[in-house]
């Protein structure tokens, strides 16, 4: 072969050999982290710490607010809508990270989670 083609066959294999020694294992360790549910079991425990952290700050916020007023929080022993609230906002939440990770997975599985046509509608209507 000529000098041009055995130099662009040097240098496409010297790239080559860099990527697999560079960039495949950074890949197979994102890989690795998007499939095994390990992103998924800390964002939930993220979020138990996110949503107690806010039901506190909530708590706080309204003490104060009646405090300012020389009111005292009025608790109810029945009353647990607080509570609920609190659940149902955890369990919307954790719903969400779920279907995430599903959808990240099963983008992964199919090279991709939307179509050449979807992007190319993004930022305007065809109608």
């Amino acid at each position: 072969m000529g000098y041009a083609s055995d130099t662009f066959a040097d240098i496409t294999r010297q790239q080559y050999a860099d990527w697999q020694q560079r960039y495949y294992p950074k890949l197979q360790g994102l890989m690795e982290l998007s499939t095994s549910g390990q992103l998924m079991n800390n964002q939930l425990a993220r979020a138990d710490a996110t949503q107690q952290q806010a039901l506190q700050s909530a708590t706080l916020g309204q003490a104060n607010q009646q405090a300012r007023y020389g009111a005292s929080v009025q608790s109810n022993a029945g009353d647990n809508s607080l509570g609920l609230k609190s659940a149902l906002a955890m369990a919307g939440s954790k719903n969400g990270i779920r279907e995430a990770e599903t959808d990240r997975q099963m983008g992964i599985l199919t090279g991709g989670s939307t179509s050449l046509r979807g992007l190319l509608n993004i930022g305007g209507s065809t109608t």
